[in-house]
């Protein structure tokens, strides 16, 4: 230890704490240099937000004041106006607009860090030195990005927009039960665009049927004629007979008149009876491969609804229309089932069909037996001769002359009838034809007899006889048709309504929509606008719209409503300005009317906007301002064709569900109608393609008168469409007016 004690140190610390200064001097100099940049890039970001920020200070007051909407009003300056204000912040004698305050700034500084009064001198200690060589702007959030507009709109509208929702509160608070409408509706048009199919379809059975009934109907004549025919034959054959036995015989009785014109038609009512027995058995063969065809398709109509019922049978619940509809396809069932089916069964087995189907030579019968009569009424002609020809010789040996003898000869001489078969002769012509074994006639009728008389029903098979009580009704093909195609008119123009306007088409052409090309990797939202003015674009709107109403987010359903709001409280439509829609040229009564809208008449100028100013003051290129957010088209006249297009088409929709849940005059007038034209058609087009079509009529016409009211008049009307406020609760006539 004493070695250690005496040992002396000479300098070694110094050594050390040099060795170890060095780097703590060289860490803490990258210390400071790392806080200086540090620092740099700090206040280089703070002054590019200040130079952001003084960018936009440059936006369009002129559109921020009217719309609440915010935006540049000249790109092109932007970046020149921020490298401006970035240099300008970043070195602090660049501000030369308040020289005096720099001035006092730097002269602090100076002297607090070197002592000195040197400024901008060699002595100064400048840590930053900062300088702008080159600076780049991009607008991020360009208003031609539809979720950019939206939102702007819902912003502006949570400070602005409670007054226009609250003045127009009925109709926001209908969005829920319209959601629920909506779902129910688009649920029950699934539906019944499932059953046109299948009705449509099934028209197929009820054609088939109608073509049996027109069989059964040709079957029934083919049938009664013959029983006429034969009568006819056997009154010619008569006398056919009577005019042999006088032209064969010495009888000194002459052909009636009567009996001539018979003899006369023989041959016409031979070939009659045969072709009429012949017609009846091949109709009968027809009305049976047409029973097999009608039964096909019956059989092939009950499954495709029974599928109809298989499908739609969840949907079911809670929802009245569906429940019809199924109710309905049910009763078709049971027809087909328990009504058709049966009967087309019961001629199918039928005996006389079956043995007139099997029947194929009765002409041929027809023939042989007459040929058999013709021979039984001749023969005896042969015979006649050969006693002739005998008296003649007996005459001619006999020199004297004619004796007494010889005149009674002659005088007994008469014709005979033959039965049928060699069983005997007659000279009864009545008993010859009547007689049961082997006569003329019961040989004839024998052959026929067993569908003698014979009658089929054919309105068995009518699916349109349920529905022919039309009595009390005015629905008709003619309304029908004159309803189909019509679209009304959007072309009424109102006292004080203002004119139609266009925007320029170089405007139109540089609008955002058009030129606004979003970088690749970019979401491109701008298709929401029309660019082909058809209404392809619009239904596919008001689908996302439907859409959107049936989410169960709240904030998505806010949204919505702050998005109408601020629509509904900014824009202005064909009808502003309009002189009716104010409190002072408004009465009482119309005031007081349930489709006077209470938010445009509310105050003196008509309708305000979200900044309480009338509408009507603001001078803009379109009156309809609200139909080109949605459509885009050019000019007035075109969004406006295009709002009246979509609203008649979705309003014909709901109107024709509404029409067909309406179960106490519509639906059952137009059942009842449509089996009326049914009828009057035989049956050709079916009952259910007919109910189809007057329904679609009624509704249409339902439509036209709402429309009038909504567009033309301007009036409102109610948002959800029930079986309680339909107009046309009784048919209108042709004019279209209840």
């Amino acid at each position: 230890m004493k070695l250690f004690e005496r040992r002396r140190i000479k300098g070694a610390i110094s050594i050390f704490l040099i060795i170890i200064l060095i780097p703590v001097m060289l860490f803490s100099a990258v210390l400071i240099d790392g806080s200086r940049m540090a620092s740099a890039r700090a206040m280089a970001q703070e002054a590019a937000d200040l130079a952001a920020a003084s960018a936009l200070a440059d936006y369009h007051q002129k559109l921020k004041d009217d719309y609440g909407l915010f935006a540049v009003k000249d790109p092109e300056k932007l970046e020149e106006i921020y490298k401006e204000s970035l240099s300008a912040t970043l070195v602090a004698y660049g501000l030369s607009e308040n020289a005096d305050y720099s001035s006092r700034i730097w002269e602090i500084m100076k002297t607090t860090l070197t002592g000195s009064k040197s400024y901008m001198g060699e002595s100064f200690l400048n840590l930053y030195d900062f300088s702008v060589d080159q600076c780049e702007l991009e607008p991020l959030y360009p208003l031609a990005e539809q979720n950019v507009l939206e939102n702007q709109m819902v912003e502006y509208a949570k400070f602005r927009g409670i007054y226009v929702m609250g003045d127009r509160m009925d109709i926001f608070s209908n969005l829920s039960a319209m959601k629920e409408e909506a779902e129910k509706n688009c649920v029950t048009a699934d539906v019944m665009e499932d059953k046109m199919g299948v009705d449509e379809t099934n028209a197929a059975a009820d054609r088939k049927l109608s073509e049996l009934r027109e069989e059964l109907v040709k079957l029934n004549n083919a049938v009664s004629v013959v029983k006429p025919a034969r009568e006819a034959y056997i009154v010619s054959l008569r006398g056919k007979m009577e005019q042999i036995r006088i032209e064969n015989t010495d009888t000194e009785d002459e052909l009636s008149e009567e009996d001539e014109k018979a003899a006369d038609s023989y041959a016409e009512n031979q070939t009659g009876l045969k072709e009429t027995a012949k017609s009846a058995c091949a109709q009968a063969k027809k009305v049976l491969s047409c029973a097999e065809d009608a039964k096909e398709e019956v059989e092939n109509a009950i499954k495709a609804l029974e599928k109809f019922e298989e499908r739609n049978q969840g949907k079911a619940s809670g929802n009245e229309s569906v429940e019809g509809l199924l109710q309905d396809a049910e009763i078709n069932i049971k027809d087909y089932k328990e009504v058709y089916l049966p009967a087309i069964q019961n001629l199918l087995e039928d005996t006389v069909l079956l043995k007139m189907k099997a029947d194929n030579n009765i002409s041929g019968k027809l023939k042989e037996t007459m040929e058999d009569i013709d021979e039984a009424v001749t023969s005896y002609i042969e015979v006649i001769e050969e006693l002739r020809e005998e008296m003649e010789e007996d005459s001619d040996d006999d020199s004297g002359g004619d004796s007494e003898e010889d005149e009674e000869e002659k005088e007994i001489i008469e014709y005979y009838y033959e039965y049928l078969y060699n069983h005997g002769s007659t000279t009864d012509a009545d008993t010859v034809v009547e007689r049961a074994s082997y006569g003329y006639e019961p040989a004839v009728h024998d052959l026929t007899k067993y569908f003698d008389g014979k009658q089929w029903d054919p309105e068995t098979l009518n699916p349109s006889k349920r529905f022919e009580d039309t009595s009390g009704t005015k629905i008709d093909e003619n309304f029908a048709k004159g309803q189909s195609g019509k679209t009304g008119s959007v072309e009424t123009s109102r006292e004080g309504e203002a004119q139609k306007g266009e925007v320029k088409q170089s405007d139109y052409d540089a609008r955002p929509s058009k030129t606004y090309m979003p970088e690749q990797g970019k979401t491109n939202n701008t298709a929401f606008y029309n660019e082909e003015s058809n209404l392809s674009t619009s239904k596919h709107i008001l689908q996302q719209g439907k859409k959107s109403m049936i989410l169960d987010l709240a904030e998505t359903m806010r949204d919505d409503v702050l998005g109408l709001s601020y629509m509904f409280g900014t824009f202005k439509t064909r009808m502003t300005g309009v002189e009716k829609f104010s409190s002072d040229g408004m009465s009482q009564a119309e005031k007081d009317s349930y489709y006077m809208p209470e938010w445009r008449y509310a105050h003196p100028d008509g309708e305000l906007d979200m900044r309480f100013e009338p509408k009507k003051d603001r001078n803009t290129v379109l009156r309809s301002e609200i139909e080109y957010l949605v459509y885009g088209n050019r000019t007035d006249g075109a969004n406006e064709a295009a709002v009246y297009a979509t609203i008649l088409a979705e309003r014909l929709a709901n109107n024709l569900l509404v029409m067909y849940a309406e179960k106490k005059v519509i639906n059952p007038s137009c059942h009842a109608a449509a089996g009326a034209a049914s009828l009057m058609t035989g049956g050709i087009v079916p009952e259910t393609v007919f109910f189809w079509i007057f329904l679609t009529a009624w509704a249409t016409a339902e439509t036209l008168i709402e429309m009038n009211y909504l567009i033309s008049g301007g009036y409102k009307i109610p948002l959800l469409k029930t079986t309680e406020n339909i107009l046309l609760k009784e048919f209108p006539d042709a004019s279209g007016e209840g």
